[in-house]
């Protein structure tokens, strides 16, 4: 009886007690808030929210927003830890299953990534962000198919993302022509910066569907792929084109290439396969010389240049190489004689006068009387493109003539401020005329714009 009219009194002193143990840590859990909207860094802004959430139970998001800050901090596994507490908790929003995935895969962990994404999907509300990743991952891992799935889920609640679109057109060139010149094209006209590559790709997509071969439509649609720099697709157009005709040279040659350009080991068999089915193709020898090149063996590269111009003498494009292989030779006579011969069946095109202005400036040899006239002539028929104007300056410059180089070099920054070359040139220029505050701007300037000779010059012409 006793016990009974007490017992109100009871519990209240032990509510008191309670609330005289838990008040400072609910205090303290807010200050820790307070901390952390005031830190200075992701690294104290995610220990703060780290340190809230213990003292705060009843709100668990507080552990996703310390992996938030921890990811921002590039602190992958600590940012790993503290979404793995808010999974378990329940509290992980739409955001924080990406995010999750995010730092499993920039942890080297692309399939663990792959799962925790996969999850994420089945949560209630999921984020599109969700499709973009997985067909990041899908794509790496060569299924074209499911990565296209996944993209085209994403892109049909972001149809205006320029860069998904473009995305999904590359993924379907090989499955599914049309809809791949669909996607491109929605990508180039949402923004104009794909509009290059759309075009060149509609070409190839364009000429392929008019061959009657399927072995050479993959061919023609990898070289395409190939040309806007899409390798990893264009490989997988060459390896498509071998599967359809197995005896089809070029296409054994040009998954020669693509495995050299995506770093693949094979690439020197598929080129002797190719050779061996057909001797007496250029685009064989060629692809065969631009391997030799690469890989340093200039004098077998030489020779395969060399049976490419004889079967197909008409072709400037085999002859730049050509050049270049006997200039690595150290034969620069020849190696001028090519680089001209090239100008001469395509008198009209900017490149091949450009080439052979490089060439006579690169080497030193011809200036006055082949670099500069070529380099001129480059500029006339590129319409005063900056990479022309550079070039013309450099020679100019290397003729001594400072004055004129100067103000040709000028003009090519006035294009195009952001011409590394061009700064590196014009600062050379300065030196020479013993301007070496403007010499040291400029360099400066090529140097934070990737200039490694810009680099090299500054230290020796201004270390202290």
């Amino acid at each position: 009886m006793y016990m009974s009219r007490n017992l109100p009194r009871v519990l209240f002193v032990l509510a008191l007690l309670s609330f005289a143990v838990i008040a400072p840590l609910i205090s303290s859990g807010h200050s820790e808030l307070q901390k952390a909207a005031a830190a200075n860094s992701y690294t104290e802004i995610a220990g703060h929210y780290l340190l809230a959430a213990k003292r705060l139970p009843w709100r668990p998001d507080l552990y996703e927003l310390s992996g938030h800050a921890y990811y921002n901090a590039q602190d992958y596994p600590k940012a790993d830890k503290a979404y793995q507490k808010a999974f378990q908790r329940n509290a992980l929003s739409p955001e924080g299953w990406v995010a999750w995935g995010d730092v499993a895969y920039l942890n080297d962990d692309p399939q663990r990534a792959s799962r925790i994404w996969q999850d994420g999907l089945k949560q209630q509300n999921p984020s599109e962000q969700l499709y973009s990743r997985l067909a990041k991952v899908a794509q790496e891992h060569r299924d074209f198919s499911a990565a296209a799935e996944y993209l085209q889920r994403y892109i049909s609640a972001h149809p205006d993302d320029a860069s998904a679109r473009y995305r999904l057109g590359l993924l379907l060139t090989l499955s599914d022509p049309d809809q791949a010149l669909s996607e491109l094209i929605a990508a180039s006209q949402l923004d104009p910066q794909f509009d290059p590559a759309v075009q060149t790709l509609r070409t190839a997509l364009n000429l392929a569907s008019i061959n009657d071969s399927l072995s050479e439509r993959f061919v023609v649609t990898g070289r395409g792929l190939g040309l806007v720099n899409e390798w990893s697709f264009a490989l997988a157009a060459f390896e498509e084109a071998v599967n359809a005709d197995e005896k089809n040279a070029e296409a054994w040659a040009w998954l020669g290439e693509a495995r050299q350009q995506t770093g693949q080991a094979g690439g020197e068999s598929d080129l002797d396969t190719a050779m061996n089915l057909n001797p007496g193709s250029p685009t064989v020898r060629g692809l065969r010389g631009l391997y030799f090149q690469r890989t340093g063996n200039y004098r077998q590269a030489l020779t395969e240049f060399q049976s490419a111009a004889r079967l197909e003498p008409e072709n400037p494009a085999w002859f730049v190489p050509l050049g270049d292989s006997y200039a690595k030779t150290s034969d620069l006579i020849h190696a001028l004689e090519a680089y001209r011969y090239a100008t001469t069946l395509a008198p009209e095109d900017a490149k091949y006068w450009l080439l052979l202005a490089t060439f006579c400036a690169e080497n030193n040899v011809n200036i006055a009387d082949i670099g500069i006239p070529a380099a001129q002539k480059a500029v006339i028929l590129s319409d005063d493109d900056t990479a022309a104007l550079d070039v013309l300056g450099w020679a100019l410059s290397l003729s001594a003539r400072y004055d004129d180089a100067k103000k040709i070099l000028l003009r090519a920054l006035e294009a195009d401020p952001q011409n590394a070359s061009a700064h590196f040139h014009l600062a050379i220029v300065f030196l020479q005329i013993n301007d070496r505050v403007s010499a040291f701007d400029h360099l400066i300037r090529a140097r934070d714009l990737g200039s490694a000779e810009a680099e090299a010059a500054l230290k020796q012409y201004f270390s202290q």
